[in-house]
């Protein structure tokens, strides 16, 4: 910009024609016309006198400036003060006035003032403050719900369409049944022809024939955190009364793996197949370890048990109604749970307010005699274990071991036994407890760091109801080596507090408080 630029302004005088130039810098002195303006005479007051508009001037806008001389306004057009506010009463004013008089009410440090605000607030801010807390609350935990609840309708579309399509890629001429039906006694699998090859094989399956199914969803009975968390989806097809298990890995949120775990085949319980009666919710699927595809630390057991955990009732229903035959329990069958159930009952009876601290000592002496870490113990040790901590008396261990014991086998899992003689917890508990404990082992190690306990634990100023001792507490009096939790601690804890808490939506919320999930 020049500054040596000279400007020319041109003032008006109302009352001549008269204009006066001045020529000088743009940011030249305070022309003579302008009026000085005097702030060190502005000061606060509790009233101060508003300036009103009286009139407005009747000339255009172009005809006023800044620099006009306040002496050259004639005095009907630029009347202002409070003086003239009574002899032109417009509504302007009377607004400005009324205005003027209801704020010096609200002003605090106004004497006038009669009353003073209330500082507190009242009952019904404090009523309407915890409603809407409360409405928010139920708004996320809807959303929380509702969110979860799609999670799970795509693992199962997920596992679903695997399952079909690993049913149905193999083509009938490469199905092994081909070789084993040649007449010739000789190796066929290089020298079957087209002419000896089977249109339809009896293993051959179809979209049909595979759409009379039962899905089903499965946890394995096991004391390792990494083989207990797994997520088991089954199938059981009533056409030739086979059965698949696979099993669902979660990489994140967006990322996943549908993997066989049990293959398609016809597996047997008591000399018979299984029928679609041993489906149903808490019941057990025994296999034999020696003829799965299954992870090396299950097949150090000889039978690997499935516990079922949900099953699709629906679907049930409508092939029980389509004619499908079961099988049910024998009376000597029948008779044996109703045994189970009775010692079960006194058992629990027995270690009532103390359950939770007693199956945290039994386990941890069981863990001692299991030097290789495998789960099974001999009878006579497990019986010395079980007899001395939960006192129980020779016979009804006896009876647990005719009724649960694999006959034959010198070594048997601690925990299936244990879990007998004390019972365990319902299947909607074992679904929150499993929660829990995936949050707080998202990989699934087997075990849960003192530190990340201590983190997500919010229980410890209010105890578990009936548990006399919380959960932080019975971990942290324990001497630990490489201060780290076993999923079996954390299973025997939570264990004894179902065996002192009857309702399940208390037990539920105990731990959905105690733990934020």
């Amino acid at each position: 910009m020049d500054w040596d630029l000279n400007m020319t302004r041109t003032f008006a005088h109302v009352g001549n024609n008269r204009q006066t130039q001045v020529t000088g810098p743009s940011r030249g002195p305070r022309p003579k016309e302008v009026p000085v303006l005097a702030l060190e005479g502005l000061q606060d007051r509790d009233e101060e006198d508003y300036a009103v508009i009286a009139g407005m001037p009747s000339s255009p806008l172009s005809s006023m400036s800044w620099g006009s001389s306040p002496s050259a306004q004639r005095p009907e057009t630029w009347d202002v003060g409070v003086r003239d506010t009574p002899q032109r009463n417009t509504p302007l004013v009377e607004n400005l006035e009324s205005l003027r008089s209801g704020c010096r009410g609200l002003l605090p440090n106004n004497p006038s003032s009669s009353q003073k605000p209330n500082p507190e607030p009242s009952a019904s801010c404090h009523a309407s403050e915890h409603t809407r807390i409360q409405t928010n609350d139920i708004h996320t935990r809807t959303r929380k719900l509702e969110a979860e609840g799609l999670t799970v309708e795509r693992r199962k579309e997920a596992v679903m369409e695997q399952m079909m399509v690993d049913q149905l890629c193999r083509a009938v001429i490469s199905d092994p049944e081909q070789n084993s039906a040649n007449p010739v006694n000789i190796s066929a699998r290089h020298k079957r022809t087209l002419h000896h090859t089977m249109v339809k094989t009896q293993k051959s399956l179809t979209e049909n024939l595979l759409s009379h199914k039962l899905r089903f969803h499965a946890r394995i009975i096991s004391r390792c955190g990494r083989e207990a968390c797994r997520e088991l989806i089954g199938f059981f097809f009533t056409c030739d009364h086979s059965l698949t298990v696979y099993e669902y890995r979660s990489f994140g949120k967006n990322r996943y793996n549908v993997l066989p775990f049990i293959a398609r085949g016809v597996y047997r319980t008591q000399g018979r197949p299984y029928c679609l009666a041993d489906f149903a919710q808490g019941a057990d699927l025994w296999f034999r370890t020696d003829v799965l595809h299954i992870p090396e630390k299950l097949r150090q057991r000889p039978y690997m048990n499935l516990r079922i955990t949900d099953v699709d009732e629906e679907a049930k229903c409508s092939l029980l109604a389509s004619g499908e035959t079961t099988a049910g329990l024998s009376e000597e069958d029948n008779y044996d749970q109703k045994t189970l159930r009775a010692i079960q009952g006194a058992v629990r009876a027995r270690l009532k307010g103390h359950a939770a601290r007693t199956l945290m000592a039994l386990g941890r002496r069981l863990a001692c005699f299991d030097l290789q870490e495998k789960g099974l113990l001999d009878k006579e040790k497990l019986r010395e274990c079980l007899i001395e901590e939960l006192n129980i008396t020779y016979q009804e261990f006896e009876t647990v071991w005719r009724i649960v014991g694999q006959q034959g086998e010198v070594l048997v899992d601690s925990a299936t036994v244990m879990r007998a003689v004390t019972g365990e917890m319902s299947e909607a508990r074992k679904a929150v407890f499993i929660k829990v404990y995936v949050k707080l082992d998202p990989h699934k190690t087997g075990s849960v760091s003192l530190t990340d306990i201590e983190k997500f634990y919010w229980a410890r100023q209010n105890p578990e109801h009936g548990a006399k001792i919380d959960f932080l507490t019975c971990v942290l009096n324990t001497e630990r080596v490489e201060g780290k939790v076993a999923y079996a601690e954390f299973e025997d804890y939570y264990e004894g507090l179902s065996i002192e808490i009857l309702s399940d939506q208390e037990y539920t919320s105990i731990l959905s408080s105690a733990w934020s999930v």
